[in-house]
């Protein structure tokens, strides 16, 4: 049953951002009950959920300075499917997932070389290929609907020159990608390595 009289791109919108939110929460659950959880790996995601939620979801959600919120960018329909007062927590995990995969392609492609010991550039590269291309992905496709265009999108710490200085890089399937959009993703890469080299180094072990 269609509750929120959905189209069928927006239910498929909705129905990803559920599974891409929700799926970081099961692996944490069933990593908990199997007693397989590494403790560099859990603060790293722990800490990227974190800096996506107040690094930009947040503002970018409510629209906090200089900005739309969210339920100004998109139909009722996808209102009701995904209230705004959650759809950052939707997002920040759905974060949390990419940085979790991200970290899995790294410690497999280069598991003879210790990437999380020390700053690796091959390594870098590949998560940062990972993370923007992710992230032309998601606006491309995903958000094509309600992400916004120069004037839309808030100020945020990651987000740094808000909608002021918004050009448009590209496009595919005449869907725009703007600079903007792809920033976030273009300051989180070498945090992310950062942090996840720090408590590798410093909690190298499970629980």
């Amino acid at each position: 049953m269609n509750l929120c009289n959905l189209s069928s791109d927006e239910l498929w919108i909705a129905t990803r951002l559920y599974f891409f939110a929700l799926s970081p929460v099961c692996l944490s659950i069933y990593y908990l009950k199997n007693k397989k959880v590494s403790i560099s790996i859990a603060l790293t995601l722990c800490f990227s959920f974190l800096i996506a939620a107040i690094g930009w979801e947040i503002w970018i959600n409510y629209g906090l300075f200089g900005g739309l919120p969210v339920s100004e960018r998109r139909s009722e329909m996808l209102n009701c499917a995904i209230p705004q007062d959650i759809n950052w927590l939707l997002n920040s995990l759905g974060d949390v997932l990419i940085v979790w995969v991200g970290l899995f392609l790294i410690k497999k492609l280069f598991k003879a070389k210790s990437p999380l010991k020390k700053w690796n550039w091959s390594a870098f590269v590949v998560l940062f290929i990972w993370f923007i291309g992710q992230n032309i992905y998601v606006e491309a496709f995903f958000y094509h609907l309600q992400l916004g265009n120069n004037g839309d999108l808030s100020w945020a710490p990651f987000n740094p020159l808000g909608s002021y200085y918004n050009p448009i890089l590209f496009e595919i399937m005449n869907r725009p990608i703007t600079f903007q959009s792809q920033s976030t993703w273009v300051l989180m890469s070498p945090v992310v390595y950062y942090i996840a080299i720090y408590f590798n180094n410093k909690f190298d072990k499970t629980f």
